[in-house]
């Protein structure tokens, strides 16, 4: 038998079906020679400093740096993860398992995933990779039956490996660093920092923004504008002298210039590009535009979507042939161009394109429907064999010695803008060449903006660039993709964001993003504790975890380097001022027990509590976020918790018990916090 580990349950019932009619058993498929069966992400983690000690330290007695001899992975604590592990055991255990196959995704992540569950299992056997670019049985059973060696794959494991364990020791250390020298918890991460810099730099430039009022001399009619470049100052009298020299001359049209151009469609999409259209067009947060593109894939309805790159491989054009065979209404046909088809632009995936399986009958929702036209009309647009035609006017006016250009454009051959509409206008008035009229230059107040709060596609484009300019180049855009020049990855970015709001450091208000107090103490500290992991340190790391995946640098020397580094960091004298926790804290309420103040908290798995302060007096007193009320699971949000505490806890609250709402108040029975019903 051969026993193929998929990495997530829906990928492991499409390579059942895809391989034959699957037998389903408790936690895995038996189909033909094959048993598949599922990890459903991360079984192991890596152990946390208290499985390392034996006993769970005070965050102040931990001595630093913590840096074990030997990372070591360990089962998560979780019913359903042990469950599943000794499902995959009696596999092994039971079966003749003459080859184990990892189907983690297609990605760093995916690989390590299934490469530790087989190392954990002890398995001595053949190990090969099967490699999806996406889910579709077709692809499934070509890529089977040309599947590698995983030994083969050992370099992406690497580099895998190594941003686990850097991130580990960068979080571990810094963490405890951090949030012992402040005195309060401040969670440190190696792509968390960049973002809440980027963010907070911003916010602080619209906040010390001066505006500054200047003048500009405009004429306009119904349709005609015309606007000087030049600005003026209000305080002196250039701008009126000008002005009167301006409506003492005539305007006359000296040249008026038409040409027709081609217009070339958007290149193909990149997750972080597409999420940005989404976001911009559809105002769909990258969070929900994540989970509506993986939706899709799981369907197999369009390739694997976390790639970085807007082209497709060379060898894939056979494959679009049999794509636009499912459009014969509409006139498309391949074009052998390398604005769409590039090698030398591509790490690991293609672009994100539909596959060759037929929307006909497929179940989807709102979301996942507005995503699949987007990458299919996108997809049209580029291969559609129609040219798009635009007409172009530029018109220059003299007035004086002054020469002003107006510009407009019309649609000459619609082509692609019949899928992906863009606004193209002519406001251009009728005019020939050599007509005269008379202006009327007015002198307009107008006063410079700040700068634009950092919204999703913003902070996208500098994760994906740090460093991009108006003057990048596409080929040095490449080029820095490909040597590692980006913070974080489009597989982990729009779950990194969303920690960071869980965090408190950053929040989101549709699109816009703003800087919260936390996140100016978490950017504060790091500064002054000289802990950089800012964005010119950031890419370094990633070009070192592309070196290791090049072969260039070991993993146990970048392991060894970023030790070096937290080591001396660590090490470093330095007293900055403490948070007073009380001073500081919102009281919540008080204590119904000992009549202490109530604050709010969050454990090291983000949980939300309302504890009281007297809990180093043994007050066990803490109210959770996530309760529940007999069997209905019920929330406590920050204003139901001081309702219910008001009074030294004899207030009320209205919650949800399943589809009835009721009003509780807190009841203690012995050391147990419960709730009781009130009319």
């Amino acid at each position: 038998m051969k026993l193929i580990i998929c990495e997530k349950p829906s990928l492991a019932l499409n390579v059942a079906k895809a391989i034959g009619k699957p037998e389903k058993k408790n936690g895995y498929f038996i189909v033909n020679d094959y048993i598949v069966t599922v990890a459903f992400g991360h079984l192991f983690e890596l152990k946390d400093v208290e499985d390392y000690l034996g006993e769970k330290p005070k965050w102040k007695d931990i001595k630093l740096p913590f840096i074990p001899s030997e990372f070591e992975f360990q089962l998560k604590n979780d019913s359903g993860v042990k469950k599943q592990f000794k499902i995959i055991q009696e596999i092994i255990k039971k079966n003749r398992v003459e080859e184990t196959i990892n189907c983690g995704d297609a990605d760093r992540e995916g690989q390590i995933i299934i490469d530790t569950i087989i190392d954990q299992l002890n398995y001595t056997g053949k190990v090969t990779r099967l490699w999806l670019p996406e889910q579709t049985k077709e692809t499934i059973i070509k890529e089977l039956q040309a599947r590698k060696d995983n030994k083969n794959y050992s370099s992406l494991a690497n580099e895998g490996y190594a941003r686990t364990y850097i991130d580990w020791l960068l979080g571990i250390n810094y963490t405890t660093y951090s949030t012992v020298k402040k005195g309060t918890l401040l969670k440190v991460g190696r792509v968390v920092t960049p973002i809440v810099d980027f963010i907070h730099e911003r916010d602080i430039e619209i906040k010390n923004f001066k505006s500054q009022k200047y003048i500009q001399l405009v004429s306009e009619n119904e349709n005609l504008k015309l606007e000087l470049k030049e600005k003026f100052s209000p305080e002196d009298k250039k701008s009126e002298n000008k002005k009167n020299k301006l409506n003492s001359s005539e305007a006359i049209v000296t040249e008026i210039k038409k040409d027709s151009a081609k217009k070339a469609p958007k290149k193909l999409f990149s997750l972080s590009k597409l999420q940005s259209e989404l976001s911009k067009s559809h105002k769909i947060s990258f969070e929900n535009s994540l989970a509506a593109i993986q939706g899709l894939y799981e369907k197999q309805l369009v390739t694997y979507p976390r790639t970085n790159t807007e082209y497709l491989a060379e060898n894939e054009i056979e494959k679009v042939e049999e794509i636009i065979k499912n459009y014969p209404k509409i006139n498309l046909k391949v074009k052998k161009k390398k604005s769409i088809f590039d090698d030398s632009k591509i790490e690991s995936h293609s672009a994100l394109i539909m596959t060759n399986k037929k929307i006909d009958g497929v179940n989807l929702n709102e979301t996942e429907c507005i995503v699949y036209n987007a990458i299919l009309n996108r997809f049209i647009s580029n291969f559609l064999d129609e040219e798009t035609i635009i007409s172009k006017t530029t018109l220059k006016i003299k007035v004086g010695e002054e020469i002003f250009e107006l510009k407009g454009e019309v649609i000459e051959q619609e082509g692609f803008l019949k899928y992906e509409p863009q606004k193209i206008t002519d406001n251009l008035p009728k005019l020939k060449e050599g007509d005269k009229f008379k202006v009327n230059f007015k002198e307009i107040k107008k006063e410079t903006t700040p700068p634009q709060k950092i919204n999703e596609s913003s902070l996208a484009a500098f994760l994906k660039n740090p460093f991009r300019t108006e003057k990048t180049t596409e080929d040095e855009e490449y080029k820095a993709i490909l040597e590692g020049l980006e913070i974080g990855t489009e597989a982990t970015r729009t779950g990194t964001i969303s920690k960071c709001i869980k965090q408190d450091y950053i929040s989101r208000k549709g699109q816009i993003f703003s800087i919260e107090p936390n996140g100016e103490i978490l950017i504060d500290t790091l500064k002054k504790l000289d802990i950089d992991l800012f964005k010119t340190r950031n890419i370094e790391f990633s070009r070192k975890l592309k070196q290791v995946y090049k072969n260039k640098i070991s993993l146990e020397a970048l392991v060894d380097e970023i030790s070096q580094e937290i080591s001396k960091t660590v090490s470093n004298v330095v007293v900055i001022d403490k948070i007073e926790n009380k001073a500081n804290k919102e009281i919540i309420g008080i204590c119904p027990r000992c009549g202490k103040n109530v604050y709010q908290g969050k454990t090291k798995t983000d949980k939300i509590n309302y504890y009281c302060e007297g809990y180093k007096e043994e007050c066990k007193f803490t109210l959770w976020e996530e309760t529940k009320h007999y069997k209905n699971p019920i929330k406590i949000t920050k204003t139901k918790a001081k309702a219910l505490l008001k009074n030294k806890g004899t207030g009320t609250a209205k919650f949800m018990i399943g589809k009835i709402e009721k009003k509780l108040k807190i009841k203690l029975n012995g050391q147990w916090i419960n709730f009781q019903e009130v009319k």
